[in-house]
């Protein structure tokens, strides 16, 4: 497959994925929205975003789609580097939305500066990409790709669950992109993780 096909199958794969995969995710929570018109713009004009894959305007299918190739570009840059991949990937997304006042002002700091829960959502772009790429050469080939192993999750009772999601939309609402219920959880874990480090006595050294 030629260089610039891949591209573009890789973009096209990720994009329609990705927004299937948000428009899932938002009338999950927000049930009672399914017919309600989601007005954005999207290349100089308004159009409704709440809308499959299939059925979405030209201008909002090139919006995702630009998100999409960045990431392609991080992972040509990148390919072994996934810190300096999602970096790249953010810093692509400040340039497109520099000028969005609905954007939150902490969202354009830098990679390094953002906390796990924003980082999270650059990876989540490489990995996403990655996956789509192996799905193009699966699909090219004939094979199909392997799945991935499901990330082990601490079970959760009904009331947590929907709590959960219900900060997740709140969140992606609020900042503009995409947030999954994992993805706070994962974010929430590792804080923990690194209060306990930072709060564990030193070893004492033995005695000699």
């Amino acid at each position: 497959m030629a260089a610039q096909d891949k591209q573009n199958a890789a973009v096209e794969y990720f994009a329609a994925r990705s927004h299937d995969a948000w428009r899932a995710e938002f009338l999950k929570n927000n049930p009672d929205q399914k017919d309600t018109p989601r007005m954005r713009m999207r290349g100089g004009k308004m159009v409704d975003i709440n809308q499959p894959w299939k059925s979405l305007d030209p201008a909002a299918k090139a919006d995702n789609k630009i998100a999409a190739r960045a990431a392609y570009d991080a992972i040509e840059r990148f390919p072994k580097n996934r810190e300096k991949a999602s970096a790249y990937v953010h810093k692509q997304w400040i340039k497109r939305n520099r000028a969005d006042p609905n954007q939150s002002q902490d969202l354009f700091k830098p990679y390094a500066e953002l906390p796990e829960i924003e980082k999270d959502k650059d990876r989540a772009h490489i990995d996403q990409m990655k996956a789509a790429l192996k799905a193009v050469k699966a699909k090219k080939t004939g094979k199909k790709p392997k799945k991935a192993k499901a990330a082990i999750a601490p079970q959760l009772d009904a009331r947590t669950a929907a709590r959960l999601s219900d900060a997740a939309a709140a969140l992606s609402a609020a900042t503009g992109r995409n947030i999954t219920a994992q993805a706070l959880l994962t974010a929430g874990a590792e804080a923990v993780l690194a209060i306990c480090e930072t709060a564990a006595p030193a070893k004492r050294k033995k005695k000699r």
